[in-house]
């Protein structure tokens, strides 16, 4: 039982995974063939029916005018007189009739056999075979034989006949008072029926074929286009799996940037803080303190002193202060084009820093969006400032292409390896924060050092 329902299990399976057409074909074939066996046994049925009938029907018209003669004359004694048996003895001494018709029986209602062409069973009553039986309700009847008839068994017959029965009526009265019963060879019916049945055969086959091959056209049709519909789904559902997870990871990466904004502001206002406290802070606290002892000074001199040291500090923590604002506020770039962008980040770092850079410039005379503009003065700002605290004076060069709607910025420079160490960014807010400004508006970033040599690129797409 288990390996059967095992059995069981797997042929759903590999039905399931059949095609649309392939379980039409099984299917339907197998139920065409049992419509198409069905269809031919009864039509053959039919067929056959109707040829005996319309054979009844010539028979009783060809034989009844010879036998009705003969049972006119029937007495009491329900036997018939000499020129009547004569004539019966003539009609089955024809060679013709005899070869076609080889048996002939007249009955009476009773089930006697008053005449037969077989002289021994003459008299004898016999249960009435049912095709006689109707004929006494005034049917021709046409029947295959009955092998197990009591008339058929005694006999001895074991050839297969064709019956045909019908009723002898008197003229006087128009009762019926006699059947008959001829046997009739099926030599030549067979060859009939043979190619009825053939043709029948023939017809529901190409019909059921014809039906059947159209009906699996429209349904190979149907079932390719579900396939084709089901790969597009597919496809589509694997898009918008993909889709779906792109959209997860740009979520988080936003997340993650934000973030990060969220941490590098909160990092550049402690630092501008500490930057504050660290430099003017401490030289203004400074020159409160000499102001204050300027006014306990008695000498001139000393007061003079006293106030150039003051002016001094002033003066270094009002630089300090143009630094910071220089590097935190942003110079009016909105109506620059591209290179001029770039000219005014340069220009700022060389006259905080009086550096040299090596510019390599082959951008356009185009305007950009304010956000793309603001990205590359941070970024060339950020960048040099990167290369002046940590590179060598020498070798600082700036590269900018603008080729298509592509822009790559690319800040170089070299560096001691024993020396080399990356110290906090006190005047931006580091080589993180310009990666999250990059990729926010939509760019790609990369900082690589090696061998000496500091590269920082970036490139923005779409401008």
């Amino acid at each position: 039982m288990a390996d059967w329902g095992d059995r069981q299990e797997q042929l759903k399976k590999k039905w399931s995974r059949l095609p649309l057409a392939n379980k039409f074909a099984i299917s339907g074939g197998a139920v065409t063939l049992a419509a198409m066996a069905l269809s031919g046994i009864l039509t053959t049925s039919v067929m056959t029916e109707l040829v005996l009938t319309r054979r009844g029907e010539v028979v009783f018209a060809t034989v009844q005018p010879s036998l009705a003669p003969v049972v006119q004359n029937l007495g009491a004694e329900r036997t018939i007189d000499r020129d009547s048996l004569e004539r019966l003895q003539a009609m089955m001494g024809d060679p013709v009739f005899a070869g076609e018709f080889p048996y002939l029986d007249l009955w009476l209602p009773d089930g006697t056999l008053f005449y037969s062409s077989t002289p021994a069973l003459i008299g004898q009553v016999f249960a009435l075979p049912p095709e006689v039986a109707r004929a006494f309700d005034g049917r021709v009847m046409a029947e295959f034989s009955d092998r197990h008839a009591a008339d058929y068994l005694a006999r001895q017959l074991t050839a297969d006949y064709v019956e045909i029965a019908f009723p002898l009526h008197d003229r006087s009265s128009g009762e019926i008072v006699a059947a008959a019963q001829l046997r009739e060879g099926t030599a030549s019916l067979n060859g009939d029926l043979w190619l009825l049945t053939l043709s029948s055969w023939v017809m529901a086959i190409a019909v059921s074929t014809i039906v059947l091959v159209t009906l699996f056209g429209i349904v190979l049709e149907g079932s390719r286009k579900i396939e084709r519909q089901g790969r597009i789904l597919s496809r589509r559902l694997a898009q918008s799996h993909a889709r779906a997870a792109h959209h997860r990871a740009l979520k988080a990466e936003a997340q993650r940037t934000s973030r990060s904004v969220t941490e590098l502001t909160d990092k550049h206002l402690r630092t501008i803080g500490t930057d504050l406290h660290d430099g003017p802070a401490q030289l203004i606290g400074f020159a409160v303190l000499k102001l204050d002892q300027v006014r306990h000074l008695a000498r001139a001199r000393e007061r003079a002193a006293t106030i150039d040291d003051v002016e001094a500090v002033l003066r270094d923590a009002l630089s300090q202060l143009r630094s910071i604002a220089i590097a935190v506020v942003l110079p009016d770039i909105e109506n620059l084009d591209l290179p001029q962008v770039i000219d005014r980040a340069i220009e700022q770092h060389v006259q905080r820093t009086d550096s040299v850079i090596a510019l390599d410039s082959r951008v356009e005379p185009v305007h950009v969006a304010p956000e793309v503009a603001v990205c590359v003065f941070r970024f060339i700002q950020e960048g040099l400032n990167n290369a002046f605290h940590h590179g060598l004076p020498e070798g600082q060069a700036l590269s900018a292409v603008l080729q298509g709607n592509v822009l790559k910025l690319s800040i170089s420079n070299t560096y001691e390896e024993a020396d080399h160490a990356e110290g906090p960014d006190h005047l931006g807010i580091g080589l993180y924060g310009l990666r999250a400004r990059v990729q926010s508006i939509g760019g790609d970033f990369t900082f690589v050092q090696a061998n000496g040599q500091a590269r920082l690129e970036m490139w923005l797409r779409h401008v």
